[in-house]
């Protein structure tokens, strides 16, 4: 039985997302870009993830 493939870190999702989102607003006539479902969810996930931790982070400090 073989292990499914790695999970990536959040390092690496972060730095994935900063990626896509760099190469986005690259163009600066732009006034719009659009990001696919699962980019758009991918950013959801890595903010909600930042809240939690630095809500943990807030909530030790108190």
């Amino acid at each position: 039985m073989t292990d499914g493939p790695e999970m990536p870190s959040a390092l690496q999702v972060a730095q994935a997302l900063s990626h896509v989102l760099r190469a986005k607003l690259a163009d600066l006539a732009a006034v719009t870009i659009s990001l696919t479902r699962e980019e758009a969810a991918l950013c959801l996930g890595l903010a909600d993830g930042v809240a939690e931790n630095l809500g943990r982070n807030d909530a030790d400090h108190s």
